[in-house]
């Protein structure tokens, strides 16, 4: 089936279409523009209607002709978990999860959506034991994407979520254990990716816009100067006497906190393994030297991704701006998807 990747982000749109041969994924076509500002944290119709014009400009400049498409659910309004629960039947794993769904769901089972996927088996003593990766997502969350897809003259065939597209693309499925950093705008959610599969998801509302806000109350700033600042300098102590890191070091420090915890956390179950690499990806992760800054503070290998790195070279890749490629993330990702 011919689709391409759509990524509907806060503050920009992104789509991608490959082709897979048997070489490999080719790529075919992306774009980007910016978002309309509420974008989907709006419930008003017209704030909905913005958005399906843009991303129907952004189609039509891309010149993708497919209607089809695949997309994700903003991760920070989707619940995940991994639990852990005996060696069931299909029944009886769906019975199961339906409980293990209502003890982290916070809203009704009739108001959302659950799909689950084996992640793992795991033996405790002489019982086996399986790793279960939960989703729950708001039914009305997905009507309301449904709705702007359609709106902008799109047939959806799959919904999935950010980090799962972003593990995709940028952790190969034959690559070590790595702990994945989406540094993004409003929410930094990490993910353990082994063997290609998402096993451990966790999310914290400290991320580019905390780091702003530091800026403009440590330096005195206003918000458009103090996101330039940001974007100028990020974590480099060469820089205005290291004036911007000092006002952001704290945020960071918090951030990598989350990142130990995670690892530890992760390291200590029965089926961890060793997690040696960190990779970013988010519009907080190419902010000069933190990246840099990252590997000295947790004493591990830290690289920004690059979703393109899997894709096979050809005439469309001399395109990709080549500064900040990690912001296809999800778009490259959900354009890898297999559609049965």
């Amino acid at each position: 089936m011919e689709f391409f990747g759509l990524d509907i982000g806060s503050r920009s749109i992104k789509l991608v279409q490959l082709n897979k041969r048997r070489d490999g994924y080719h790529l075919i076509a992306f774009g980007s523009a910016p978002s309309t500002g509420k974008g989907l944290l709006s419930e008003a119709e017209s704030d909905l209607v913005a958005l399906a014009e843009a991303i129907k400009k952004l189609r039509r400049e891309a010149k993708i002709k497919t209607k089809n498409v695949v997309t994700a659910l903003p991760q920070d309004q989707v619940f995940t978990r991994v639990v852990t629960i005996p060696k069931l039947s299909p029944a009886e794993l769906n019975s199961a999860l339906k409980w293990e769904a209502e003890s982290f769901i916070p809203l009704p089972l009739s108001e959302v959506t659950v799909a689950h996927q084996v992640v793992g088996q795991i033996k405790a003593g002489a019982k086996e034991k399986e790793e279960v990766f939960l989703l729950a997502a708001p039914k009305r969350l997905i009507d309301k994407m449904v709705k702007l897809l359609g709106m902008a003259g799109l047939t959806p065939v799959s919904l999935e979520t950010e980090i799962i597209s972003m593990a995709r693309s940028l952790v190969s499925p034959s690559a070590d254990t790595v702990l994945l950093a989406d540094l993004g705008a409003r929410a930094t959610d990490l993910a353990v990716v082994d063997g290609g599969q998402t096993v451990l998801v966790h999310s914290i509302g400290i991320a580019g816009e905390t780091l702003t806000r530091a800026m403009e109350t440590q330096l005195g700033l206003e918000g458009r100067q103090a996101e330039a600042y940001k974007e100028a300098y990020g974590a480099d102590p060469q820089k205005l006497e290291g004036k911007v890191l000092q006002a952001i070091d704290p945020v960071l420090e918090k951030i990598t906190n989350e990142m130990e915890k995670t690892i530890q956390f992760y390291q200590t179950k029965p089926s961890g393994k060793k997690i040696d690499r960190i990779v970013l990806t988010g519009g907080t992760a190419g902010l000069p030297e933190v990246a840099t800054l990252l590997t000295k503070k947790l004493n591990l290998e830290v690289q920004i991704g690059n979703p393109f790195k899997q894709l096979i070279k050809d005439k469309q890749e001399i395109k990709v701006p080549l500064n900040k490629p990690y912001v296809f993330a999800v778009a490259v990702g959900l354009a890898m998807k297999q559609i049965e």
